[in-house]
């Protein structure tokens, strides 16, 4: 059994069509199907005929979908299929439509990685580790990260491993120099960066103590503690004073002296 078109008619939206077969409307394509089937006034379908325009009407709403969403900026394949997911298309019509992006180099995972690495190496204060895990998360193979992260080469990581660190250093001008060094290296770790690279980050930054940051960050932080624990008895709250300049990183001798100037006040 067949049925004849008996109307074409433009919908609002550019490039859409409404079919009518037997004078009652049917179903709606695109522009593309309408010329691929050579869909006109007068034709006979069979009822296979329309289930395979119907079918390749989603297959291209769902292409359609896909390169919008592309057109804005590069893609992995998991983001693309999590888009039309979300877009309520079939699961088949996704995969067809992934496979036709990837025939012509529309999604490629590797270019998205490598082209990712370099922009966040040339752009952000993250290290490896960080992009690797970013990456993860956007469904790119491991295997694709890897080769990727070439792109950041580790005399790049450490220069710009040494901008963090500084600004880092800068940050904790009011601790001691272990604390601040100390703290400079797990900023770096928490950035992506590896520990061989935090080495060699910390080897050119060269931080050397001095005597007069030591000294003011001491009384900082000493000052702080002994209003903190102005509630002891005297014998007391040296000692709790002692052990928490101790945690922070100061000098045995230091902390002597600062305390024996609190005594003789």
């Amino acid at each position: 059994m067949t049925k004849t078109i008996t109307l074409i008619k433009t919908q609002k939206r550019k490039g859409r069509y409404n079919v009518y077969l037997d004078g009652k409307y049917s179903f709606p394509i695109s522009e593309d199907v309408l010329i691929r089937f050579a869909l006109s006034k007068g034709k006979e379908l069979t009822d296979e005929d329309i289930e395979n325009i119907k079918e390749a009407d989603n297959t291209s709403k769902a292409y359609q979908k896909a390169l919008n969403y592309l057109a804005h900026q590069l893609r992995t394949k998991r983001e693309v299929r999590d888009h039309l997911r979300q877009n309520e298309i079939a699961e088949q019509d996704i995969e067809s439509t992934l496979a036709k992006l990837a025939e012509m180099d529309l999604i490629d995972d590797l270019q998205y990685a490598q082209s990712y690495v370099r922009t966040m190496a040339k752009t952000a204060d993250k290290g490896p580790t960080v992009i690797a895990n970013k990456l993860r998360q956007k469904g790119v193979p491991a295997v694709d990260i890897e080769e990727a992260l070439a792109e950041f080469p580790e005399e790049q990581q450490v220069e710009n491993g040494v901008t963090v660190a500084k600004k880092s250093a800068k940050h904790f001008h009011g601790e001691s120099f272990r604390t601040k060094n100390n703290k400079v290296r797990q900023q770096l770790m928490q950035k992506g960066f590896s520990s061989d690279v935090i080495n060699l980050i910390m080897d050119e930054l060269d931080l050397q103590p001095d005597d007069q940051e030591e000294t003011a960050a001491l009384q900082e932080q000493g000052d702080k503690l002994w209003r903190k624990n102005h509630r002891y008895e005297q014998k007391q709250r040296v000692q709790k004073v002692r052990q928490g300049l101790y945690r922070k990183g100061f000098s045995g001798d230091m902390i002597t002296r600062y305390l024996e100037d609190k005594n003789s006040e």
